[in-house]
C-alpha cells in the first residue's frame, strides 16, 4: 500500500514511513500539489495508486463518493478525525497509526476508506 499524506499532515510523518521501508509521500513535497484543489490531489494519488490520508472528512468523502458514482474508482482514504489530539511535533503516533492501516492493507484499499484509531 502507498499514501499520500494531505497538506495538513507535518512530511516528517512520510519521512518517517519511508525510514521504516514503507512509500509514503506528502503533498507538501511535491511542489506541483502544494495548493492543489482536493479534487487534483485525489486525481494524482488515485493515478499514483496512493491511499490520502486526510483529516478533510467532508471534502473528500464528497470527491470520492462523485468518482465512485461516475464510475471512476480511488484509491482509498485514510480518515483522521478533527477532534484526533494531534501535536505539531508529535509525528511518531500518527506514523504508527498510518503503518498499521498500510499493513493490514498490502494491497491496498481501493474504492474504500479507514479511519485512524483514535489514539493513534
Amino acid at each position: 500500500m502507498k499514501v499520500l499524506l494531505d497538506e495538513h499532515f507535518s512530511p516528517a510523518i512520510a519521512v518517517l514511513l519511508r525510514e521504516r521501508g514503507l512509500d509514503a509521500q506528502a503533498v507538501v513535497e511535491q511542489p506541483d500539489l502544494i495548493e492543489a484543489l482536493d479534487r487534483d490531489i485525489l486525481d494524482r494519488a488515485t493515478k499514483d495508486g496512493r491511499a490520502v490520508v486526510t483529516n478533510n472528512i467532508k471534502d473528500f468523502r464528497l470527491i470520492a463518493a462523485e468518482r465512485l458514482t461516475d464510475g471512476r474508482d480511488h484509491a482509498g482514504l485514510i480518515l483522521v478525525s478533527a477532534s484526533h489530539r494531534r501535536r505539531r511535533n508529535d509525528v511518531g503516533r500518527p506514523a504508527d497509526a498510518i503503518e498499521a492501516v498500510m499493513h493490514c492493507h498490502p494491497n491496498g484499499i481501493a474504492g474504500s476508506e479507514r479511519w485512524l484509531a483514535p489514539d493513534g
